[in-house]
């Protein structure tokens, strides 16, 4: 009894392995578009609609954006879908995004709050961070 005590006093804690990702606003100044996706745009007059890969990070962001509040539109006191739909840039509609969780959460529940705005976070950059720190080592003393 006394040795399975001891041993479950100064076991070594597992290493975590739980890792979260954080959605990073993204970058002040933006990348300018190539020369071919500019040339293409060029070509086809601005029309993303017959070649759907030309849209720009912010028209496909804002679009999920817009997405993510299908059937909410009666419940934007705020205007946070007129403000999405006229966002200038990725981190002003970053900056939104509380807002949108709070709304779909608030009318449609926890759940599909996460799911959607799982969706919207998608065009934004992530960082991998630890959930928690490794425990020192506790070395066993025989």
């Amino acid at each position: 009894m006394s040795a399975l005590l001891h041993r479950l006093l100064h076991r070594k804690p597992a290493a975590p392995t739980t890792l979260r990702m954080n959605v990073c606003p993204p970058d002040v100044i933006p990348k300018s578009e190539s020369l071919w996706s500019a040339t293409l745009r060029w070509l086809v007059g601005g029309n993303v609609e017959v070649v759907p890969a030309l849209r720009t990070p912010l028209e496909r962001a804002r679009s999920e954006f817009v997405a993510a509040m299908a059937g909410l539109a009666e419940s934007d006191h705020h205007g946070l879908l007129k403000r999405a739909t006229h966002a200038r840039s990725l981190r002003e509609l970053w900056h939104l995004r509380s807002e949108l969780y709070t709304l779909i959460a608030r009318r449609v529940g926890q759940p599909e709050a996460d799911a959607r705005l799982a969706r919207v976070n998608q065009h934004f950059p992530t960082r991998a961070q630890r959930t928690s720190t490794p425990a020192p080592e506790i070395a066993d003393v025989n």
